[in-house]
């Protein structure tokens, strides 16, 4: 069976990034990250975990 974890990060206006939850659903990272974004929280990204444990970027979100 093919199992993958997702890990929505949050990017403040400063650059910093902070971790925001976890899932195994790339719909609910997206869903997630969506919800996310305000105006101190201007960019969320998605990574998925390779099977080495490495994170891989799958997407950037950006606020208005």
């Amino acid at each position: 069976m093919n199992w993958e974890l997702y890990e929505v990060w949050s990017v403040d206006e400063d650059g910093a990034e902070d971790l925001v939850d976890t899932t195994a659903s790339l719909k609910e990272a997206r869903a997630i990250a969506e919800a996310n974004l305000t105006e101190y929280y201007v960019e969320c990204i998605i990574y998925a975990e390779n099977p080495e444990g490495e994170l891989i970027e799958i997407e950037r979100i950006q606020g208005l």
